[in-house]
């Protein structure tokens, strides 16, 4: 297991980025700092089942542009492999939210959304408990507060269109 520094000591201009920047329209200084917060994520991800109890971190909506740039290295096959196997000994896979998953939760506010939306609170503290724990306060708020104002979710969504 690689330390944090050790996970973010990884660059990849030529694919990664320039890849980035053409699909969402952003700086190079915006990609690149897009990029560094996702290898933070694929870091706390590969420590998850040996200090969250197996718990599972999960993207939601703050985390959409962390989530679009982990797509785009995922892409790039060759580089995300290798960058997972020297990293971290293992592949952090990207697993989306079944189907299933997504009807269970609907009908769950349907019969009893308070206590749905409490679950998922819970969940939601456990989760900014986690990155608050390992990786402080400023990444917390970059990715809870400053990501999603900068990259909102219709705007993503509006890219993703063209």
């Amino acid at each position: 297991m690689c330390s944090l520094t050790e996970a973010l000591d990884y660059e990849n201009e030529d694919v990664i980025i320039s890849g980035f920047i053409e699909r969402y329209q952003v700086s190079k200084q915006e990609a690149e700092d897009i990029f560094t917060e996702t290898k933070k994520w694929l870091w706390l991800a590969s420590k998850k089942s040996e200090i969250n109890d197996g718990k599972p971190l999960f993207i939601d909506s703050p985390l959409m542009i962390i989530d679009e740039m982990w797509h785009n290295f995922i892409l790039h096959t060759s580089h995300y492999y290798r960058y997972c196997s020297e990293k971290f000994n293992k592949i952090i896979h990207h697993i989306p939210t079944p189907s299933n998953q997504k009807e269970a939760f609907k009908k769950a506010m349907k019969e009893n959304s308070q206590k749905t939306l409490d679950t998922y609170a819970e969940q939601l503290d456990n989760q900014c408990d986690f990155i608050y724990d390992h990786l402080g306060s400023e990444t917390l708020i970059k990715w809870y507060e400053t990501f999603p104002e900068k990259y909102p979710l219709d705007r993503l969504k509006e890219i993703k269109r063209h």
